[in-house]
């Protein structure tokens, strides 16, 4: 660890801030190690920095204030100060005070610099102080490394135009129902946008597509453009799309709103390429029941023109015809 600088930082702060440089002993590189590894930030998902691309220097505060902080010569506490100042104006009150902890960090090679931004929640804890032999228990507020309301963001690259433009990103909170609370680390204080794995991206694409389906049981439209848009993505060859994307191209009204209500928010823009046989298994069926109860899980494949089954519509009634030679029968005690 080259240099370590932490401030106290609060809600949309307008004081001067409490911190500034701090020593980077043994002792504080341990503790901050300790945390790294069980984090495993390293392995945690990727974001990428909304940069802006109108120039030739991909502009953005986080990292050019991490570029700064890795491979300046120059003072380098006004540049952490600017983080801290940034994370006040992304907080609201709902917000507790927290430790904004920004450490710099040589990388793998001797033109990487690693630079980690950490954040440790102020909570009230409980300190046992003994005097001449009477115990007294002290309610004081200290600064949490093991909460649930931490967050991480490790950014690492070289010293280059396409340096730092990613960051590994933990944050405790993404869940959160309330979405201000849950966007305030990845949206508002680093302005970047979540990426997924082809497989991850895959699993929440096809989980929403078949979600939305459902929730639309009632309107044969919506379904249709449901049916049509997996149809199409099945097929489609080498596709690189996101989930708005795919709302906005394949789907409309209630379809697109019922797609995206299945999807998480935070996601929508994180661009992945689709894993083609994955998707084609987690929507290989399409599943009716009849109004007699018959109920028939119909392979995608089938149910295009010429396929064994064909939907229709009769006075206003959707019909299932279905032909075909039996292969099987079983008796069972459910379908």
């Amino acid at each position: 660890m080259t240099s370590v600088f932490a401030y106290e930082v609060s809600p949309r702060q307008a004081t001067a801030f409490e911190g500034g440089r701090v020593s980077a002993t043994p002792q504080l590189q341990a503790a901050l190690d300790q945390v790294f590894d069980r984090s495993k930030v390293a392995s945690a998902p990727v974001v990428t920095l909304q940069v802006d691309t109108s120039g030739s220097t991909r502009s953005h505060p986080i990292r050019g204030a991490a570029m700064d902080l890795g491979f300046s010569a120059g003072s380098l506490e006004p540049i952490a100060l600017s983080l801290a100042t940034r994370l006040a104006g992304a907080m609201d009150n709902r917000s507790k005070p927290s430790l904004l902890m920004v450490s710099v960090h040589d990388g793998p090679s001797a033109t990487v610099r690693r630079v980690v931004l950490w954040t440790f929640p102020q909570q009230e804890v409980f300190s046992l102080r003994v005097s001449r032999g009477t115990a007294n228990l002290v309610l004081m507020e200290a600064f949490s490394r093991e909460s649930s309301l931490r967050k991480i963001a490790l950014l690492e690259g070289p010293n280059t135009s396409t340096g730092m433009l990613t960051a590994r990103v933990l944050d405790f909170q993404v869940t959160s129902a309330d979405r201000s609370v849950a966007d305030l680390w990845i949206t508002k204080f680093l302005d970047a946008r979540l990426q997924m794995s082809s497989v991850e991206g895959t699993h929440v694409l096809a989980q929403a597509l078949r979600a939305a389906h459902n929730k639309t049981r009632d309107d044969a439209r919506s379904q249709d453009q449901i049916t049509a848009a997996i149809a199409a993505l099945r097929v489609a060859a080498n596709i690189r799309t996101s989930l708005s994307q795919v709302a906005s191209t394949f789907l409309s009204g209630r379809a697109a709103d019922a797609f995206l209500a299945s999807t998480p928010a935070e996601a929508q823009a994180a661009v992945f390429d689709i894993d083609q046989d994955k998707f084609d298994q987690l929507v290989q069926y399409r599943r009716f029941t009849l109004e007699s109860g018959v109920v028939v899980s119909a392979p995608f494949d089938e149910l295009r023109d010429g396929g064994a089954v064909q939907v229709s519509e009769e006075n206003g009634q959707r019909r299932l015809r279905v032909e075909g030679g039996i292969e099987d029968e079983q008796v069972r005690t459910r379908v």
